[in-house]
Order: structure tokens, then sequence, then C-alpha cells
């Protein structure tokens, strides 16, 4: 029998694996139960885990993957508990969702050892009998049975809806606009692992000097595909354990995000409201290319993501002549005309699905309507502290017509004193296209989903 090599504990390494999929299970409970989106939870949880570099991207790909991949995972699971996965104990059923994940997704762990893990997390989490039921599911899956898709001649719809783990609903409207074909890409690419974007605080150090130091730091980068003043990070980083982003040097930012501010176009000197401005990667933005001289308000409704904003920007970034104002931006206590205005509006966000995994299973088909009118009223709002002249710049990270092109058209023809301008001479060129509006893909552009339109007042 082959011996343990000297020197190697005895299961270092399999209590390692398993303490980090136990931290990955009670980020999925937290998930389960709407305390934060999973992307807040990851930062947070991972910050305060104990956890080796490695072992914290097992958990960012264990969470986000078993997340969007969750409507495939419970169709097999559901088949082979004879239906009655649902009627589970909620940490029973994300032990097997994690073990599922593993064998039919994340193929670079072996199968005996996703089994054994979830069964470690069941016996933890659960009692002997909840632990045989684990097993005995993922011994099936590991033995290569599954369970069948809906026909996708008969049923396309659920056939990609399964496939892709989307709402039904979504996967409806998006064939219906994209084509069958299209919305395919579309729902592959929200399941696919987003690269980590960050962009140079220009206020402390060169754009062209951050990929140098964070080679330093022992992570490659590359640039933006599109252009954009971002660079790509190597899988692996977690910005809270990076000195570079802890002592303010750079922000995470997607590049399509990071374009918005360029089609705003704030100049040195001028002063520019950010109506709806945590969690503060535009605003930092702005105030970036403001000074010397110029100044930011940013106005944030709820308290907490104000003083989180007023921290990233004053204290982590240090830039300066940035205001934080608690107020609601459909009624802002402010009366001086802005030189440039942005409405970074809160939307649905089903263009981040693939940063906000969990986001897609609890939006609903009639938020679309209700964000809608937020939207309008947040830009009637911005209209009038928009100086003559200025620009006003609306943008959303959702696709859906209602958060976008209509809104736009609706708020035209209520204020008459706007003209829709062209875009396309601020965009970076992988981001420009016949249209004179932002309007980014995650499957054409390999970043956020993004709208964005230039409004000038005559």
């Amino acid at each position: 029998m082959r011996g343990r090599p000297a020197g190697r504990p005895p299961r270092r390494r399999t209590r390692r694996a398993a303490g980090a999929r136990d931290v990955a299970l009670q980020i999925l409970l937290a998930a389960e139960s709407r305390s934060a989106y999973s992307d807040r939870l990851l930062e947070s949880r991972l910050r305060e885990a104990n956890l080796s570099s490695s072992d914290a991207a097992l958990v960012t790909a264990l969470v986000q993957g078993t997340l969007r991949n969750r409507a495939n995972l419970d169709h097999h699971l559901s088949a082979f508990t004879n239906g009655g996965f649902e009627g589970l104990p909620s940490p029973i059923r994300a032990a097997l969702r994690l073990g599922a994940f593993q064998m039919l997704f994340l193929t670079r762990v072996p199968d005996s050892a996703a089994v054994d893990e979830s069964v470690e997390l069941a016996k933890t989490y659960g009692h002997p009998g909840t632990a045989g039921i684990v097993n005995a599911v993922l011994r099936r899956l590991a033995r290569g049975e599954r369970a069948p898709l809906p026909d996708a001649t008969a049923d396309p719809a659920g056939n990609l809806a399964i496939l892709h783990s989307h709402p039904r609903w979504l996967v409806e409207r998006w064939m219906k606009r994209y084509g069958a074909e299209d919305a395919a890409r579309l729902l592959a690419s929200d399941n696919t692992e987003p690269s980590v974007s960050v962009r140079a605080n220009a206020h402390r150090v060169r754009p062209d000097a951050l990929a140098a130091s964070l080679r330093a730091e022992g992570h490659g980068a590359t640039p933006g595909p599109n252009g954009g003043p971002v660079l790509l990070v190597e899988r692996g980083y977690v910005a809270s354990r990076s000195p570079l982003f802890r002592g303010g040097a750079l922000s995470l930012q997607d590049e399509a995000e990071s374009a918005v501010v360029m089609v705003l176009d704030p100049k040195s000197g001028e002063h520019v409201l950010d109506l709806c401005a945590a969690p503060g990667g535009k605003t930092s933005q702005i105030a970036e290319r403001v000074a010397p001289g110029g100044g930011v308000i940013a106005v944030e409704r709820h308290a907490s993501r104000a003083r989180a904003l007023r921290e990233n920007i004053v204290h982590r970034l240090r830039l300066p002549g940035v205001s934080v104002v608690c107020a609601d931006g459909r009624n802002p206590p402010l009366a001086r005309p802005f030189d440039r205005v942005l409405v970074d509006a809160p939307c649905t966000g089903l263009g981040v699905l693939r940063r906000r995994a969990d986001a897609r299973w609890r939006k609903e088909e009639r938020s679309i309507p209700e964000m809608a009118a937020l939207q309008g009223a947040l830009l009637d709002a911005a209209a009038p502290l928009t100086r003559p002249g200025g620009v006003l710049v609306y943008s959303v990270c959702s696709l859906e017509p209602e958060e976008t092109d209509e809104i736009v058209d609706m708020f035209l023809k209520a204020h008459p004193e706007f003209t829709l301008e062209n875009a396309r001479p601020f965009l970076p060129p992988g981001f420009a296209a016949e249209e004179p509006v932002l309007r980014a893909f995650p499957h054409r552009h390999g970043t956020d989903g993004v709208f964005a339109a230039r409004l000038r007042r005559r």
C-alpha cells in the first residue's frame, strides 16, 4: 500500500477544502435568505475568513457557479430525490447543489471529493439520514446519470431556462426580442465568471503604472478588450486582500460602467452632480477628472450606503472635492445648477447577472415597470439641476426597453429643452456602434449589460 509522503500532516488537504466549502455553504444560505446579494456576501465573508488565496478563489467559484447554474442543478437533484428536493432543509439542499455543481461544471474537482465533502457538510448541518440522501443522490450523478432536459423543439424556452439556468419569463422575453440564437448566447454569457476589472485612481497613481504595480503584488493585468480605462486582473485576485486596493490606488469597475463617465465627459474645474452615487465607482471617476478646482456632489438615499460611499471616496481613495449628501434623488435638497449631471439610476440589474448570480432568482417581471417609474422620476428631478448648455447622462445596468429607450423618449417629450446627443465620439472604440447611445452586451463586449444616453440642455 502506498504510504503518505513524509512530513505531510494527515488529511490536511481535506480539512482545508472542507473549510472552503463550509464558507461557501454559509454564503449560499445567506443569499437564499436574501440578507444580501452574493457578491457583497463574498466580499465581506472572504475578508473575515482565514482562508488561503486558493481557497478564497474556490469559495468564489463554488458560490457564484452554484447560483448561476441553480435551475440546472435543481432539475437533476429534484429528479433523483423523487420530487422531494424542495422539502429538504435549506443546508441540505445547499450541500447537494455544491456537490452537483462540482461534478457537472467544476471539472477540476474529482467526483469522489465532491461527494465526500458534501456528505461531510450534510453531517455537520443535518443528521445521518440527510447525509445518506446526499450520498445516494450525488453517487448517481457520479455514475453519469442525468435527468433529461425539456425538448428543445417542443419547448425551446423551457429547454434554455434549464440549460442556462434563468427564469422562464426572462428567457421568453429575450427570445422574443433577440431571437433564440442570440438569446442563447446572452444566457450563456451570464453563466461565465466575469473578469475582475480595475481602474487606476488617477489622483494617486498613473494609469500606465498600475499594471506594473499589480504585477509587483503577484497579479497579471491586461487592458480591457474594448479600449476603456480598465485593466483585467487574472483570476484569483481578491481586492480586500490587495495592498493596492486598501491603499486607494484603484477602484473595482466594469469596463462598460467606466464608459458611462466617458459619455458624461466631465472637465477639470466643473461642478458635477451624481444623483444616485453609491457605491461610488463613477463618483470617484468623475472626481478624478474634475480635479483640480472642480467638485462633485454625490447623493445617496440610504444612510448606510452613504456612509460606505463617504468611507470609500474620502478615506480610502482620498479624493478631494467630493461632498456626500444623504437624500432622495427624486427630491434632492439642491438649488444650484450643475455643469453635468449623472443619473445612474436604480434598475432591475438584469444586465449584471454574471456578477450577481442570485439576482436572477429574486427578480420578477413586474419589477421592470416599477423600476421604470422610479427612473423617470429621477430624470425629472435632474432636469432643472442641469444648467443651460449642460449635459445630463442617464444610465442603467439593464438592457430592457422599458428602462432604457422608453425612459429617454418619455423624458424628451416632457422636457423639450433637452436633446439627445450622439455618444459615439466619447466612447472607447469597442463600444462605438451605429446608434447614438452606449449599449454594452455581456455576450458581445464581455462586460456588464449597460445603457447610457447623453442629453444636452439647450
